[in-house]
């Protein structure tokens, strides 16, 4: 039997702190450098008519049993088949923004793009899978600054007593793209992803959007944004480009150290009532389960994972 640890005095005075601990902008701060741990931004550049278009879209660095896969909403999936099959579209690139520290390696360069991928939104589940390649994960796990989330993150919900919630996600207006001259005559394009980790209470079905099937699911997660208590002239103008973050909750356990838990997937954004909409986890293990199942005795997969 494993020995339990004692618990220490920074977890020790986490426990003398009021109930709102974790809705201050500095703890979220602090909060984030665990949290991001687990995101993983897919970057995709090109040239439409010879002018360059970007996007950063947040996904979930995730474990489902011993297959990596990366979790988002269904619908940006559907955009990214879109765009890579678009024939106005030319790609430039296409990477993982895993963070690693080293110059000309920020990224990870997506060395397959027919590789699988799924959206549920036929069947009113706007969740989405894209399966990497062996050597996208083998690059990804040599990155000590990001781990996937494990199913004891995702899959004991029941256990959890949440004290709060965060949307987290990478907002488009917080994205900064610049161009720099080289001597060469060519131009060096970099582009930074800024992380939005925001407080949340959770809320029912929002009545005023009764007649909304999508926004008065029982089943949805729902959260309203509060205001942080130590920054509260923040405001969120756009949350385009958080879809398909994670909802995470947050707790104290019985010895003040921090549990988090991955509870749902940001879909969509009510910005008049300043009401994030998140499919609940839940669903999403089920729909994952079901297909990794029939992809691996199909046999269709070659070259994205091992099973």
């Amino acid at each position: 039997m494993a020995k339990k640890m004692k618990p220490d005095k920074s977890s020790l005075k986490m426990l003398d702190l009021p109930s709102d601990w974790w809705q201050n902008a500095t703890t979220s701060t602090i909060l984030i450098q665990h949290f991001k741990r687990h995101l993983l931004p897919l970057l995709v550049a090109g040239f439409v008519d010879n002018q360059i278009q970007y996007n950063i879209y947040t996904g979930i660095y995730l474990k489902h049993g011993e297959t990596i896969v990366w979790l988002t909403a269904g619908h940006v999936v559907e955009e990214l088949k879109k765009i890579l099959s678009s024939k106005n579209f030319k790609l430039a690139v296409i990477s993982w923004l895993d963070g690693f520290e080293a110059t000309q390696a920020e990224s990870i360069p997506m060395h397959k793009i027919d590789i699988p991928m799924k959206s549920w939104q036929e069947i009113g589940l706007d969740i989405g899978v894209v399966l990497p390649s062996l050597l996208d994960v083998g690059n990804l796990q040599k990155n000590e600054r990001i781990s996937p989330i494990e199913a004891v993150i995702w899959k004991n919900l029941s256990k959890a007593q949440p004290e709060g919630y965060y949307a987290i996600g990478f907002p488009r207006p917080w994205c900064q793209y610049t161009q720099t001259p080289t001597q060469n005559k060519k131009t060096l394009n970099k582009i930074i992803a800024e992380t939005a980790c925001l407080p949340l209470e959770q809320i029912p079905p929002p009545p005023e959007f009764f007649n909304d099937k999508k926004w008065s699911d029982p089943e949805a997660f729902y959260g309203r944004l509060i205001p942080f208590p130590d920054y509260p002239e923040f405001e969120l103008e756009d949350a385009n480009g958080m879809s398909g973050g994670p909802i995470i909750s947050v707790e104290r356990d019985p010895d003040g150290r921090i549990r988090y838990r991955l509870v749902g997937i940001l879909q969509s954004f009510a910005h008049g009532q300043s009401i994030f909409r998140a499919e609940p986890i839940s669903k999403v293990a089920g729909a994952i389960d079901t297909w990794l199942d029939k992809i691996k005795n199909s046999g269709t997969i070659k070259d994205a994972q091992e099973f």
